[in-house]
């Protein structure tokens, strides 16, 4: 009787919350990742408080991780929802720029002044597409790691290519969610703290792959 009790106390005083894969989930991080990577994209892409939407987004995504990683970093549901929120970035400036004009996606690279002349159209054509095949490859969950590495270096590059165009006095529309050319007040802070949020996703994909409901858990490719 006096081991029950004890047992009875125990199991009142630990959390009900348990981090391991198979326990309960912690629904709050997966939601919060999924909203703010939404919003962040729908405010890009319709550019609505640009000079603060980025930096309180970026900062917020990073925030929620950091507390997912102290609290349940094997949670494969958060790992879910970075894979779709990231998709729905990625998806969203993907389909932005496959929509528009090939001069307005040329126009959007070629305003960075980087690249030489013959490496313009392809890349303003291509990266489009680049953008919509890891947005499909993370929401199926299909080589979830490569995704999320691959998707952390593109961000890595638009990071660079922002900071570049600032560091030399260009005042450029990032093309992110399409767009592009010359603007009068470009909100480069805000754009590289977003992007350094979305960069935050993807490297945690990279470190605690697949998550549910992914194409590599059902090919055994990853174990619980």
């Amino acid at each position: 009787m006096v081991t029950d009790k004890a047992e009875d106390r125990q199991n009142r005083i630990a959390p009900s919350d348990d981090p391991s894969p198979g326990g309960p989930v912690r629904w709050t991080p997966p939601v919060l990742i999924v909203l703010l990577a939404v919003l962040l994209a729908w405010t890009a892409w319709a550019q609505i408080g640009e000079r603060w939407t980025g930096i309180v987004g970026g900062l917020g995504l990073s925030a929620v991780l950091v507390w997912a990683a102290r609290t349940a970093p094997a949670d494969q549901w958060t790992t879910a929802a970075a894979r779709a929120g990231l998709a729905v970035v990625l998806g969203w400036a993907g389909l932005a720029k496959a929509l528009e004009p090939p001069a307005l996606q040329k126009l959007a690279v070629e305003a960075y002044q980087l690249l030489p002349e013959g490496l313009i159209t392809p890349v303003g054509l291509g990266l489009p597409i680049l953008e919509i095949v890891l947005a499909l490859l993370l929401l199926a969950g299909f080589a979830t790691r490569l995704g999320g590495v691959l998707s952390g270096l593109l961000m890595v590059v638009f990071i660079a290519g922002i900071a570049s165009a600032w560091a030399r006095g260009l005042k450029i529309d990032c093309g992110c969610f399409g767009g592009g050319g010359q603007v009068a007040d470009p909100p480069y802070l805000s754009e590289i703290v977003r992007d350094l949020g979305f960069l935050a996703l993807a490297a945690w994909i990279a470190v605690w792959p697949p998550g549910r409901a992914a194409v590599d858990r059902r090919l055994g490719l990853y174990e619980d």
